[in-house]
């Protein structure tokens, strides 16, 4: 039975999936949290007036989101190419 499922299955290409998509699932989640986060820190830098905190604060979350978003849409390419 092992014998059939190692002519079947390829371990070292199997691990190469399972580490490729536990990087990217973390990446991207940390990605899209800081963008979060970014966006949390440019709504408290409306509220006390302050502009130039707020429009680094805002361009990082515009660039964080774009990224996380940049990822999915290369992930579901590469998915949808193969």
């Amino acid at each position: 039975m092992r014998a059939q499922l190692a002519a079947i299955v390829e371990g070292k290409t199997l691990w190469k999936v399972v580490v490729y998509s536990l990087v990217s699932g973390v990446g991207i989640a940390v990605i899209f949290g800081a963008g979060v986060s970014s966006a949390a820190g440019f709504l408290d830098a409306l509220r006390q007036r302050r502009t130039a905190a707020g429009a680094a604060w805002a361009g990082l979350a515009v660039l964080c989101l774009a990224g996380a978003l940049a990822a999915v849409v290369f992930g579901i390419v590469v998915m949808t190419t193969k």
